[in-house]
């Protein structure tokens, strides 16, 4: 089956490679009483930078420069979701006000049993949002019952919430992922996958030093070839070098077929810079029409993958990419402004949470 995939990230964290640092600060206050919200979270998404208001709820945080997507989140109160600009904070730090909405009870209540449908819907939900590569079958919820699974609203399709942050444990990659899911759908008659929403990595500090090598070699490898890597070659012009190939593909219907399509690639290699257009302040944009035909030659695919594609030998990494905008602005670290702006499908969208990294990540040199 072809996966159709949109990674709604929300990914907006550009000018990464900036080495200023500035103080984030601030109290978090119910907006009724004034009183303090003790223990709030607040981070920024996509990011390792993340912390817990103390419970005065006072917190302070320091983070290089950049654009940055910032969440203030605390289970019974409306959270806030805001960019923001590092070379515009406040030197005297910032109030934030919550309303405090009323939670039934049986959104916080832990069933102790559930029927089988609940489970099996779990194992859809688990296979199409942490994927099914070997860092995706490794990882498993914290705390699976925050979790509103939905197969009966909507003919065909799993729709999944969540009451609270959605705790995610990725040993193979160190980290602890707090996620705030905004949504999530998969159409099984199309393959269609969508889901959106915050994520929070927390690097495991308990590795000895050994296990932290591994997770670094293993963060490396899921690195190579993503497309956190792919828009950040495009950016700087490094996409052969750093092994990929662009195509051009054209797609049309097929009259014998309603509803499927007719591929055509262009055999000749095409450099990023074709697809790139910058402004008068060197803002960078990705522009084209019609489909990228993406090859990764440094990495194979994946036994899993494979096997999930059915028999064959196994190639290079290739995926597909377009645009749902006329342009989308990218950044240096690999982000991109608008998070629905760009769908994959193939390998790339064949990697899913489970093999997602902070945008804040360097791999070595």
């Amino acid at each position: 089956m072809l996966l159709k995939i949109v990674l709604g990230l929300f990914l907006f964290v550009s000018g990464s490679d900036c080495f200023g640092q500035k103080i984030f600060k601030g109290t978090v206050s119910d907006l009724e009483t004034g009183e303090a919200i003790p223990y709030a979270s607040v981070f920024f998404t996509n990011t390792t930078f993340g912390v817990s208001a103390d419970e005065n709820g006072k917190f302070s945080l320091s983070i290089p420069d950049g654009n940055y997507e910032v969440i203030i989140r605390k289970l019974g109160y409306s959270g806030i979701v805001f960019s923001l600009l590092n070379e515009e904070f406040k030197p005297q730090g910032y109030k934030f006000l919550l309303s405090e909405v009323e939670e039934e009870l049986d959104l916080v209540e832990v069933k102790r049993t559930r029927d089988p449908a609940w489970y099996k819907n779990l194992e859809d939900f688990k296979v199409f949002f942490l994927g099914t590569s070997i860092n995706g079958l490794r990882c498993d919820f914290l705390n699976e019952t925050v979790l509103r699974l939905d197969d009966q609203s909507e003919a065909g399709t799993l729709k999944v919430s969540a009451t609270d942050i959605l705790q995610i444990n990725n040993p193979n990659l160190g980290y602890r992922i707090d996620y705030l899911l905004q949504e999530f759908r998969y159409e099984a008659k199309d393959g269609y996958v969508f889901y959106s929403g915050y994520p929070l990595f927390i690097p495991d500090s308990t590795l000895s030093r050994s296990a932290q090598r591994k997770v670094e070699k293993q963060r490396e490898k899921a690195y190579r070839g993503s497309l956190q890597h792919f828009v950040r070659s495009v950016y700087e012009g490094s996409d052969e070098e750093e092994g990929f190939v662009i195509r051009m593909l054209y797609r049309t219907a097929d009259p014998a077929h309603p509803g499927k399509y007719i591929n055509q690639l262009n055999s000749n290699p095409i450099s990023s810079q074709e697809l790139i257009k910058k402004d008068s302040v060197g803002r960078v944009y990705l522009s084209f029409s019609d489909f990228l035909h993406v090859t990764y030659t440094k990495e194979l695919e994946s036994p899993e993958f494979k096997g999930s594609m059915g028999a064959g030998d196994v190639g290079n990494q290739v995926s597909t990419i377009y645009l749902q905008t006329d342009s989308l602005e990218i950044y240096s670290n690999g982000s991109y402004a608008d998070p629905f702006g760009m769908l994959v499908e193939g390998y790339i969208a064949w990697e899913r949470i489970g093999d997602l990294l902070p945008i804040d990540y360097q791999p070595k040199e």
